[in-house]
């Protein structure tokens, strides 16, 4: 939980300057964006965010695990869609006003150091208009990584955690988690279940049907984090929206594993030989 950290500003509020940000945003991304997948990248290696920044995604170029997982989230909102008509913004903060709400990627602005931070997580989830269960879900190519949470996936989703509280909702009972588990073996109707799983654990009182003696599906890993607010990554996440700001060199990856799969390995001109680590 996120202990005494409560909200400064009323929902109401805090709907009217989302919704103006989103509307300044408009249907483009300008140069002043900054994603969480864009940080999420740059913890490790800020010349890779550089490339893909860059980068215009494409069939082509994309590697064949961002397009997986692509297809699987689509199957994942399709599975969890209830209704045909279109659910713009303003539907998203006409629940949360209302009360009690699970949101599928809903969008999140941020103004910082003269930047937008825009975010979409997996899950979130409302009770008396308080974001209560934040859920990042994650599959991996690798069953291995499927009991590892690693240094930037904890800095996503304390990122995640510290955009709700920046701004400005009562994050006092927030929970916020991963659930990740493996591409070959996605199962759409059992990542829906987990979730809903894990809200009934935080107390929600939804009725779902498990398993005998199930606590979560084997295929999927439940990593819980406790959000609290932390000064040293509050300035390590102002100093990687500065950087889009400012410009300047990027620095590479640590460690030359971080480097031996990248896609932009080729044309990096900081990629790390085999052993190679970087002080």
């Amino acid at each position: 939980m996120a202990g005494e950290q409560a909200h400064t500003k009323s929902v109401g509020e805090i709907r009217r300057h989302q919704l103006d940000l989103l509307k300044a945003l408009g249907e483009d991304t300008p140069d002043n964006v900054v994603s969480f997948d864009t940080l999420e990248t740059q913890h490790y290696c800020e010349q890779k965010a550089v490339f893909e920044r860059a980068e215009r995604p494409t069939e082509e170029n994309r590697p064949e695990r961002l397009l997986r997982a692509q297809e699987q989230h689509n199957q994942l909102v399709e599975a969890s869609a209830n209704t045909d008509e279109e659910y713009d913004v303003d539907d998203v903060w006409d629940d949360i006003e209302a009360g009690d709400v699970s949101l599928l990627y809903p969008p999140l602005v941020h103004e910082m150091v003269g930047m937008t931070l825009y975010a979409r997580p997996t899950y979130l989830r409302f009770v008396d208009s308080h974001p209560t269960q934040l859920t990042l879900v994650r599959g991996v190519t690798k069953e291995g990584y499927l009991d590892q949470l690693f240094p930037n996936e904890r800095f996503l989703l304390w990122c995640y955690g510290t955009l709700l509280d920046r701004i400005g909702f009562d994050v006092s009972d927030l929970s916020i988690r991963y659930l990740k588990y493996p591409q070959a073996k996605f199962d759409v109707v059992e990542l829906s279940r987990a979730q809903m799983l894990v809200a009934v654990e935080d107390g929600d009182d939804i009725s779902i049907q498990l398993d005998e003696n199930a606590t979560i599906h084997p295929n999927i890993r439940r990593h819980p984090l406790e959000y609290e607010r932390d000064p040293d990554r509050g300035k390590q996440l102002r100093d990687y929206v500065s950087f889009w700001r400012d410009g300047g060199d990027p620095t590479g990856a640590s460690h030359w594993k971080q480097c031996a799969s990248c896609r932009f390995r080729p044309e990096c001109d900081l990629v790390l030989a085999e052993g190679e680590q970087r002080r």
